[in-house]
């Protein structure tokens, strides 16, 4: 199981959706130019920790994301499956970056805000990047068994 490249793949892509539980990925500056970080657990009062607006959807989206990204790497004897998994997890990583995408529209155009990217925002196109060498990965090894059992 662990000498094969995809679970690494799928280690990594989880790691990095995990730093996105901890790590905040957005700098909201208002109009009077104080500062509030924004992570998956919602908008904070760079000053004070007062929460400004909750977003908990994210927080449940990246979860499933990790859960899914760890839970793959122990299905290694059924490789359809983690292909097909693999596949869930980029939609959801997708559907995670256009949920972000509105949120952060919301607030800063509610609020009249502006936003900062930070570095850990990369993390969810790393872990599809990652995913979609793992589905790579994964159909060379199915490829493999299916050409070994056709010369049995």
């Amino acid at each position: 199981m662990w000498q094969r490249i995809q679970t690494i793949w799928l280690l990594l892509a989880g790691v990095a959706m995990t730093l996105m539980l901890f790590k905040p990925y957005g700098l909201l500056i208002g109009a009077g130019g104080e500062g509030y970080l924004m992570d998956v657990m919602g908008v904070h009062a760079s000053s004070t920790g007062e929460l400004l607006k909750s977003t908990w959807g994210l927080f449940i989206l990246d979860a499933i994301i990790v859960f899914v990204s760890f839970g793959i790497i122990f299905l290694y004897k059924r490789r359809i499956l983690q292909m097909r998994l693999c596949v869930f997890n980029i939609l959801v990583l997708i559907g995670f970056l256009i949920y972000l995408a509105v949120q952060v529209w919301q607030i800063s155009s509610a609020e009249g805000m502006t936003f900062g990217l930070r570095v850990w925002l990369c993390m969810p196109v790393v872990a599809i990047i990652l995913h979609y060498l793992a589905i790579r990965a994964i159909g060379a090894d199915e490829a493999m068994v299916r050409a070994a059992e056709r010369l049995r």
